[in-house]
C-alpha cells in the first residue's frame, strides 16, 4: 500500500497527516507505511474506503492490494479486475442513471425546491458518482492495459470531436 499513498500525497499534495486522517491512524504511522515498516491494516483500508476522497487512490490501493487481480469497491465487495467487467459495470450504471434521470425532474430552480425534490436530486447526484467512479476505473484499466492510450490522448480526441460538431 506504501506506493498507492506516496503517489497519492504527491499527486494531491496533501500531507502525512492528512492521509492518517483518511485511514484513522497518526502520522508516524502513515511514515512508517510509506517507508515499509508497517503494512496497512484492514481496518485502516475500510476507512481509507468510506473516507478516501479521490477515486484514483481507492483504485490504487485495490490494484496494489490484490496484485493487480481483482480490485474491491467502496461497498467491500470484489470485482473482477478485467477491462469487460469494468465496461459491463459501466453500462449498468449508466443505465441506472438513465431511469433515475427519467423518474426525477429538474425543472425547478433550486430556491423553490420541496424537501422530496432535493432528495430526488441527492439520488441522480449519486447515481452520476456511481457511473464516474466506475468510468474512472474502467479509463485507468485502458490506460494500463493499452499503451497507447493516455488520458491526455482522450482528452485530445474528445476534444478534437466536439469542436468537429461545434460544441465548444
Amino acid at each position: 500500500m506504501q506506493q498507492s499513498i506516496v503517489n497519492y500525497r504527491k499527486r494531491s499534495g496533501i500531507t502525512q497527516q492528512d492521509i492518517a486522517d483518511i485511514f484513522f491512524t497518526d502520522k508516524s504511522n502513515i511514515c512508517n507505511i510509506e517507508k515499509g515498516r508497517r503494512n496497512v491494516t484492514v481496518s485502516m483500508l475500510e476507512a481509507g474506503f468510506a473516507n478516501a476522497p479521490d477515486s484514483h487512490l481507492l483504485n490504487d490501493l485495490a490494484y496494489e492490494l490484490t496484485q493487480g487481480y481483482t480490485s474491491p469497491s467502496p461497498s467491500n465487495r470484489v470485482y473482477d479486475d478485467h477491462r469487460l467487467a469494468f465496461s459491463m459495470r459501466v453500462v449498468r450504471e449508466m443505465k441506472e442513471l438513465k431511469m433515475v434521470m427519467a423518474e426525477h425532474n429538474l425543472d425547478k430552480h433550486p430556491q423553490f425546491l420541496t424537501q422530496e425534490d432535493k432528495e430526488e436530486i441527492h439520488h441522480i447526484v449519486a447515481e452520476v458518482q456511481d457511473v464516474i467512479f466506475e468510468a474512472t476505473g474502467f479509463l485507468i484499466k485502458l490506460v494500463k492495459d493499452y499503451d497507447f492510450i493516455t488520458p491526455q490522448t482522450v482528452r485530445k480526441n474528445r476534444d478534437a470531436r466536439l469542436k468537429m460538431e461545434r460544441r465548444i
